[in-house]
């Protein structure tokens, strides 16, 4: 009996050994040693936020990984905004290409894409002048929870760090996940892993003449072995590893190939994650996830941090979800950066993010949200191309637009401004009055099924800008 509890003792002994030897060499490759954070009088721990009831933001991002340039240049931006008094958390698709300031010791600091904030964190020689507070192992998703920050308004203290070439292993480990797909499409220009300067049969001394060719027309065509055809069924589809990989990578298709769909196809593969891992059969599966995770997952959040998370994991399995996401649709207009890179920059100028700070702050309490207004010009008179100047005049002015058209009655008197929708802004509203002089505004009973909710209808008084001359159109 002694020998049986001696060795009872000594195999316990043993297994809690590598138990805990496991366990480190997990904890130490996913929890960064976190800097020290500003005083921002909230919650120091997520068990904070979950006692006092308090609102809490995640960032996620998701970068490619391995050695190459640009590694960790951060493709995939959300935040996870989790409100346990309300019980509800939102995912906000933030897109790489935001021209954001990052400050710098000494300057007024210097502009570059929202994705490069997390590898400047990580590399000194990217960013030389960098702040103390942006110093550290947790370095890079700090400043990246400072630039996303600034634009969306919100206080982001944690942040999570995905490698998505490694992740796909993650995903195997859980057996799949199951997304269902909206909408169909086809992207006949995946590039594969590895051959990015496969010859595909050319000389070397070609190159030069067909990599000039491949940027004028269809890539895949030029060097068909560097690329792989990709259909994604709409519906509920189960993927592996590599094939979510694919889905949410694939920026190409007719479809979907935005950056916008991209976001929406991220958001969608976060919540199938979570979906299998708050599964019953995630239990079996729980160690090898943790295992799998430990090259692909960093983040500044802690150990007790996780652990409140898992705590808490069936009440918030319940909590409703929404997804938002920030596009040209609504608070961002395409621009060129001085160096001729193409960047998103407000709406409203060029560092005034406070239509986006307004924009979350009345959605996560559940007041109205501003509408964003979508302009249809028609031209009521008998000069051609009136309707389409009058709607290149206004996208200038940053506002949405429709293809310009004409009414029957081609002797309309004067210029008419119908609105369908409450909730615009009264400064766009003043705006429109200004750029075709109507004094007053007409309210529409409603704009069932149109894809625009402010009208312009040009009258005979309606005068061109002074030096333009209207292009044969309606």
């Amino acid at each position: 009996m002694k020998k049986l509890l001696l060795f009872l003792v000594i195999f316990i002994a043993l297994a809690a050994s590598v138990i805990y030897l496991w366990f480190h060499r997990v904890s130490t490759k996913i929890f960064v040693q976190p800097g020290k954070k500003t005083a921002i009088n909230l919650p120091t721990s997520i068990k904070g936020y979950f006692d006092s009831k308090t609102p809490f933001n995640i960032l996620v991002e998701g970068y490619g990984g391995g050695t190459h340039d640009g590694a960790y240049l951060t493709d995939t931006m959300i935040v996870l905004h989790v409100d346990p008094k309300t019980q509800k958390i939102f995912l906000i698709s933030i897109p790489r290409d935001i021209w954001v300031k990052i400050p710098t010791q000494g300057t007024d600091g210097k502009h570059w894409k929202l994705n490069a904030a997390y590898t400047l964190g990580l590399d000194d020689r990217g960013y030389p002048n960098k702040l103390p507070e942006f110093k550290g192992d947790d370095g890079g998703g700090r400043l990246a929870e400072y630039a996303v920050g600034q634009v969306t308004g919100l206080t982001i203290p944690y942040f999570v760090g995905l490698d998505f070439s490694g992740f796909t292993h993650t995903i195997d480990t859980l057996g799949g996940v199951d997304i269902n797909v909206s909408p169909a499409f086809t992207d006949t220009e995946y590039p594969i892993e590895g051959k990015e300067a496969e010859l595909c049969g050319h000389q070397p001394e070609e190159i030069p003449a067909l990599d000039i060719q491949a940027a004028t027309t269809a890539a895949e065509l030029v060097y068909p072995c560097r690329y792989e055809p990709l259909h994604f069924d709409k519906g509920m589809q189960h993927m592996d590893g590599a094939m979510a990989l694919k889905y949410v990578r694939s920026r190409h298709s007719k479809e979907d190939g935005t950056d916008f769909g991209r976001a929406q196809r991220q958001q969608k593969l976060i919540l199938a994650v979570k979906q299998k891992v708050f599964s019953v059969g995630f239990v079996s599966k729980a160690i090898p996830f943790m295992d799998s995770l430990g090259n692909d997952f960093k983040t500044d959040l802690s150990l007790d941090d996780v652990k409140t998370l898992i705590q808490n994991a069936s009440s918030l399995n319940g909590y409703d979800v929404a997804t938002l996401a920030l596009t040209d649709q609504n608070y961002l207009v395409d621009s060129l950066a001085a160096d001729g890179q193409n960047i998103l920059v407000s709406k409203d100028g060029q560092d005034n993010w406070d239509s986006v700070h307004t924009w979350l702050t009345n959605t996560f309490e559940g007041k109205p949200v501003p509408a964003i207004p979508i302009v249809k010009v028609l031209n009521g008179t008998k000069t051609p191309g009136l309707a389409q100047h009058a709607t290149d005049r206004i996208q200038e002015l940053h506002f949405q637009i429709q293809p310009p058209g004409s009414t029957t009655d081609h002797a309309i008197p004067k210029t008419s401004i119908t609105v369908y929708d409450p909730n615009i802004p009264a400064q766009d509203l003043r705006a429109l009055q200004k750029e075709f002089a109507v004094p007053t505004i007409d309210i529409g009973a409603s704009a069932t099924a149109s894809a625009y909710n402010i009208l312009v209808v040009l009258g005979t008084n309606y005068q061109p800008t002074i030096g333009t001359t209207p292009s044969p159109s309606p």
